[in-house]
């Protein structure tokens, strides 16, 4: 397959927690009430959950079967995904289990979140992990619903991002009083949530599963806040580095005001945040997604863009 640059089809879904603002932001106008999440990077064919991969006449799954050479990745499933979200209601108490027990009873991997604000000007509260030291007593506060006391509740400063391995409770202490608020997330390729509590709402298709949620959850799990991205300048890029795990994932951030140089032997998906530009001649323009193969080369990026950014390094 030929080593160039390839433009990814979004893919948009609806949940009761989502608004408008992807749509006056990026433009997007898919057939549905609302864009909870678009989905920039995934490859979940079983979720219906899949990117066009532009000119191929694949999907993103296929794609990565047929090609393997454009990735480099001994992974034999697609390792990563990244997607914009937009919420004006509550999200629920949840967590994503770890691997072995996701494996065991759902037949796929846990999924391990990283998230960046990109529109909002304002500090956020969040649910990130709990106030329970035993397993025994995490129970106990659950059935009694003793939720101020066993959640925790931090702080998340602008311009810092949050990281949730798995089995982290987290979810959304209060409703959003700005309804524009859009997040970029970058995760592991999975789709399983185990839900704890989702606030008395008893909505269709939105179960519970507080066994599965005790069995798998962080004991303790008092250490995830807000985080500070390490930044450097480099070759007229601003490159802002979150998670960077071998065997997970690596995201970042690559801001370029005129023009600029970057290279990275792996693969990486770039979704421009905002602003217009080309990469190595492509044009890129706010909204859209491109995918680089491995061992590409220096990167020219022309123009002012602000990408966030997404690679897999093998173990």
């Amino acid at each position: 397959m030929e080593k160039k640059i390839y433009y990814l089809n979004p893919v948009f879904e609806a949940k009761y927690w989502g608004g408008q603002a992807l749509r006056s932001r990026y433009g997007y106008n898919p057939d549905i009430p609302n864009i909870a999440i678009a989905y920039h990077v995934i490859a979940l064919p079983g979720h219906k959950l899949d990117n066009e991969v532009v000119g191929t006449g694949e999907t993103l799954s296929q794609f990565y079967e047929n090609h393997r050479e454009l990735f480099g990745c001994n992974r034999e499933d697609f390792p990563i995904r990244m997607d914009s979200e937009n919420n004006v209601e509550l999200l629920s108490i949840q967590l994503h289990p770890n691997d072995a027990y996701c494996l065991e009873h759902e037949g796929e991997r846990g999924k391990v979140e990283c998230s960046i604000l990109v529109q909002g000007d304002c500090d956020r509260m969040a649910i990130r992990g709990h106030n329970a030291q035993t397993r025994e007593e995490f129970r106990r506060m659950v059935e009694a619903k003793e939720w101020d006391k066993l959640l925790r509740v931090v702080e998340i400063k602008k311009g810092q991002y949050t990281y949730s391995p798995l089995g982290t409770i987290h979810g959304s202490p209060n409703k959003p009083t700005d309804f524009d608020c859009i997040s970029l997330s970058f995760e592991t390729n999975s789709d399983i949530t185990y839900r704890l509590y989702d606030y008395d709402r008893n909505i269709d298709n939105r179960p519970l599963h507080v066994e599965k949620v005790i069995d798998t959850v962080n004991i303790p799990d008092n250490k995830n806040v807000g985080l500070d991205p390490v930044v450097e300048e480099r070759d007229g890029c601003r490159v802002s580095t979150f998670v960077d795990i071998p065997g997970v994932f690596t995201s970042f951030r690559v801001q370029v005001e005129e023009e600029g140089t970057y290279e990275l032997p792996e693969f990486v998906f770039f979704f421009c945040i905002d602003g217009e530009g080309e990469i190595n001649g492509a044009p890129i323009r706010k909204g859209q997604t491109v995918f680089v193969p491995c061992n590409f080369g220096p990167l020219s990026i022309r123009g002012t863009v602000d990408l966030g950014a997404m690679t897999y390094k093998n173990v």
